[in-house]
């Protein structure tokens, strides 16, 4: 009797069950959907807002470029805010930089369309002069310089076009009138090409004649250089028996290995009648740990090297901020005034800080103008890390009040590292100081 009822009870169950299944408004499980996240709308009108905000702001040298900023900014909103993607955003943003004419300055990340990164990845040093582009330096080591490409010779064509047209193109919808120092900085871009791809160059010579060359990408230059030796030691002795020791930097004021790297060098050097320290392979800057190591090797004191502003504070806060940072002495000392340091166009950022601290030490400068790597750097991002900005925010100068970017050398060059036959200017002039033909 109890079996028969369970079994009872079991049967009417199963029966009510697929009654429930098959009755599509029956209550039955559900399994979770997952939330599908979708990427919000690009609007570049709300970004630039943004980046607009940190711009005027965090800057450091905004207002010191020689032109209207606030009205090139509203022309440069216009400009960017029509964009319809990110790429089109970032590459307007970009190319919006170059009026202010400041190799630290711009956004990422670039891609192949992009201009080489100058003075880094470059090996030609333009100018502009009443119509004319020139070449003003040709970089030590490079494709230009090994196919013949001089200082002085005009560079008349880039890609098959007129210079004049590349270089209107990189300030077209942005600057109507560009001045000759904008000029010059875009002539410099296009001459050095874009992150891939050769280059090919009409030159004019002194002499009228004209020639079309090809060169590889200086992108190649600077990997080169990056895997070369740090430093490269020589030692000459002159005819009158001194003995001078040259030390070159390749391109290595970023790395913090280079301080041991550079107190073993220095270590060994200890017989030397001076020192000449080239500073001319240094485009992409450093940090001032590395700096000041260096530095440190010619005081016996501690000294002052450089002054810091950070006009951001006085902008929102109205409350100015100077400091000024100090080095401390490293052994084994060297005389400064038996040292010479070298600099030109390829010294940007911390090789132009240690260039211009060596000459608050005595030391003798001999160099052209140099990288103009503008202030003490930071980064931004923006859109969700998407776009990066790096902009200079603090500015800098030498311990006697000149601004870093107008430092000019106890010997002014107008080349560094090549003149007009391809010789080598700067280490003529050391050679020179120390009293050697």
């Amino acid at each position: 009797m109890e079996n028969r009822t369970v079994k009872r009870l079991v049967a009417v169950a199963i029966s009510w069950l697929l009654i429930a299944c098959q009755n599509p408004e029956a209550p039955r499980e559900q399994t979770p959907t997952p939330d599908v996240v979708s990427e919000p709308e690009f609007e570049a009108a709300a970004l630039w807002d943004n980046v607009r905000s940190d711009f005027d702001l965090f800057y450091a040298y905004r207002d010191l470029r020689g032109f209207d900023a606030d009205a090139y900014l509203d022309t440069v909103g216009d400009f960017v805010s029509t964009a319809t993607d990110r790429d089109t955003f970032r590459r307007r943003l970009h190319r919006a930089t170059f009026a202010f004419t400041d190799p630290h300055l711009g956004f990422g990340p670039l891609d192949a369309t992009d201009f080489n990164v100058v003075p880094t990845a470059s090996d030609l040093q333009v100018g502009y002069d009443a119509g004319r582009y020139r070449i003003l330096d040709v970089r030590a080591g490079s494709a230009a310089l090994a196919a013949g490409l001089r200082t002085g010779w005009e560079i008349i064509a880039v890609d098959g076009l007129p210079i004049s047209n590349p270089v209107s193109a990189v300030f077209a919808d942005l600057v109507a009138q560009p001045s000759g120092a904008q000029r010059a900085y875009a002539a410099t871009l296009v001459a050095n090409g874009r992150r891939e791809g050769n280059r090919h160059i009409d030159v004019r010579l002194p002499d009228g004649t004209e020639r079309a060359i090809t060169l590889s990408n200086p992108r190649l230059l600077a990997k080169d250089v990056m895997e070369s030796d740090a430093i490269e030691t020589r030692r000459v002795t002159t005819p009158d028996g001194t003995r001078i020791a040259i030390l070159r930097i390749n391109n290595r004021l970023g790395d913090n290995a280079f301080i041991t790297a550079f107190d073993t060098a220095m270590a060994g050097l200890t017989d030397t009648d001076g020192i000449i320290l080239d500073l001319r392979n240094t485009p992409s800057g450093g940090n001032a740990e590395v700096g000041r190591s260096i530095m440190g090797h010619f005081t016996t004191e501690i000294r002052p090297y450089q002054i810091h502003e950070v006009p951001s504070l006085d902008r929102e806060f109205t409350v100015p901020r100077r400091f000024v940072e100090q080095i401390y002495p490293r052994k084994p000392f060297f005389d400064p005034t038996r040292t010479v340091v070298l600099g030109g166009y390829w010294t940007g950022s911390m090789g132009e800080g240690i260039v211009m601290g060596m000459d608050a030490l005595g030391v003798q400068t001999i160099a052209s103008n140099m990288g103009d790597l503008l202030g003490g750097m930071s980064n931004f991002s923006f859109d969700n890390n998407k776009i990066s900005l790096s902009i200079p925010t603090e500015t800098l100068f030498h311990v006697d009040g000149t601004p870093r970017e107008d430092f000019v050398a106890d010997t002014a060059l107008v080349s560094a590292d090549s003149d007009a036959i391809g010789s080598d200017p700067a280490l003529t002039a050391a050679f020179a100081y120390f009293g050697t033909p």
